[in-house]
């Protein structure tokens, strides 16, 4: 389960999970509830908690823990909601993430193509301890009115 951190007097959200599989879907409810009941984010977050189920899952797979987990980041700024991923690195020397075309029957290898359509922006950075940081930038449209009123 998530250990929520508020940061006072902000708009951003910090959540260690473990490193472990079953987390993707932990924090990506946390993430859903709290900005589906935002009428500035409500109509973004089913595309945020698949961004954020895709980055989780990569930094699980390919990841090192940092400290045993990850750290889960996410703000909402304007009109869009960017999502962090900080895990303790991976590769040594660190590789360039990018997105690929996977293989139509494998059965992973498409994450970060997802994030790519979804995302207005994606990167990573590293800094100087070899900690990793996979963002995301997701659009915020209007809030979708609903025919029935509900």
């Amino acid at each position: 389960m998530p250990v929520s951190i508020e940061v006072p007097a902000s708009t951003v959200r910090c959540v260690r999970v473990r490193h472990e599989p079953q987390e993707v879907s932990s924090v990506r409810r946390v993430l859903h509830d709290e900005l589906v009941h935002d009428p500035r984010t409500s109509s973004a977050a089913d595309d945020v908690a698949v961004v954020t189920s895709e980055l989780v899952g990569n930094a699980v797979r390919h990841g090192t823990p940092l400290d045993g987990g990850l750290l889960v980041r996410w703000r909402i700024t304007g009109d869009e909601v960017a999502v962090e991923v900080v895990d303790g690195g991976g590769d040594d020397p660190p590789r360039e993430l990018a997105a690929r075309d996977a293989d139509p029957l494998a059965t992973c290898g498409r994450g970060l193509r997802i994030v790519e359509e979804i995302a207005r922006r994606w990167g990573t950075s590293l800094d100087a301890e070899g900690r990793r940081t996979v963002w995301a930038l997701v659009p915020v449209g209007p809030p979708v009115a609903h025919p029935l009123g509900a």
